[in-house]
């Protein structure tokens, strides 16, 4: 996704140093992928998975594997919440503007709030 996104390529470009490069993706992998904070908040990079029903799913993944391009991991790294005028109609569909992932709708997120008590999610993006 780094290379997708143009992030290789800018830090190439101004450092010109792939080392450098290969630093900040071992940091990223070894960044946690979310955040319960105090019961009350759900944080993390992207968003809402189909697999994702509760902070324990979260604590099964194995962290240290090159994200895949569609599932649980690349869910909670990469999803994006539906439109405001789809949010109500659909729980998930592609992502096809990210060409990865899903875009989620407002069922999901009620229902992961129900079970697990959160407030609110903070997402990076």
């Amino acid at each position: 996704m780094t290379e997708h996104f143009t992030f290789r390529s800018e830090v190439l470009q101004k450092f010109n140093d792939e080392s450098l490069y290969e630093l900040f993706i071992e940091s990223f992998e070894a960044m946690p992928l979310a955040a319960d904070v105090n019961g009350d908040y759900l944080c993390m990079h992207g968003g809402v998975s189909p697999d994702l029903h509760s902070t324990k799913d979260i604590d099964r993944i194995n962290r240290f594997v090159e994200p895949p391009l569609k599932g649980f991991l690349c869910d909670l790294l990469w999803a994006d919440p539906l439109d405001d005028k789809d949010a109500r109609k659909m729980a998930f569909t592609e992502n096809s503007q990210r060409e990865c992932s899903v875009k989620f709708g407002l069922e999901p997120v009620k229902k992961l709030f129900a079970k697990n008590h959160y407030l609110s999610i903070i997402r990076a993006h």
